[in-house]
């Protein structure tokens, strides 16, 4: 019996077959399917927070962050995530309406504190926007917001006008009923 294992152990080692990797040296390829640290596609989030309310640990919050885009994501609030508690299920990425939360081949994570395993939006963010484009869109963010309120007071002053004139209305419709009542 213990020649049958040194002739296998011997046999293992001369055949070059390799059985163990040179990890830092030498990465083996990861399936397609791998799922490692996860990427933010800033200008695709809206900000809706289905990622953090999927997530089963608690692992994701929003936070402010403001190089984001304030047209699509009007709260400029985009995911931070805590790698101490992901247990990389994939859930977060399945359940995002614009598709901006991925999962890449990325899989060291490390760090000498706990703080430093907790990933903030610009940490996972790709396709940032330059300082010109971010105040391209506030611009537009802002006219958009008084494009908004001028409709609304429209809106309202439209609402205010039809009740009066159904205020009219009502009392010369009421005066007639009454006069036809008392002709009876």
């Amino acid at each position: 019996m213990v020649l049958k294992n040194l002739k296998m152990t011997f046999k293992r080692a001369t055949s070059g077959v390799e059985v163990t990797r040179l990890y830092p040296e030498k990465i083996m390829d990861l399936p397609d399917a791998e799922r490692g640290v996860h990427v933010l596609e800033i200008r695709k989030c809206i900000g809706c927070g289905a990622c953090a309310r999927i997530c089963p640990n608690d692992c994701i919050k929003l936070v402010a962050y403001s190089r984001g885009n304030p047209v699509k994501n009007k709260k400029l609030q985009y995911p931070q995530i805590d790698y101490g508690r992901c247990m990389f299920c994939g859930l977060c990425v399945d359940d995002c309406p614009a598709s901006c939360l991925t999962m890449s081949k990325q899989f060291e994570i490390s760090g000498w504190n706990r703080e430093d395993i907790i990933y903030e939006p610009e940490d996972i963010a790709v396709g940032l926007y330059s300082d010109q484009e971010l105040a391209e869109l506030a611009e537009e963010a802002r006219k958009a917001e008084e494009e908004k309120k001028r409709k609304a007071a429209e809106a309202a002053k439209a609402k205010k006008e039809k009740a009066a004139k159904a205020a009219d209305e009502g009392d010369k419709g009421s005066g007639e009923k009454a006069a036809k009542k008392k002709a009876e």
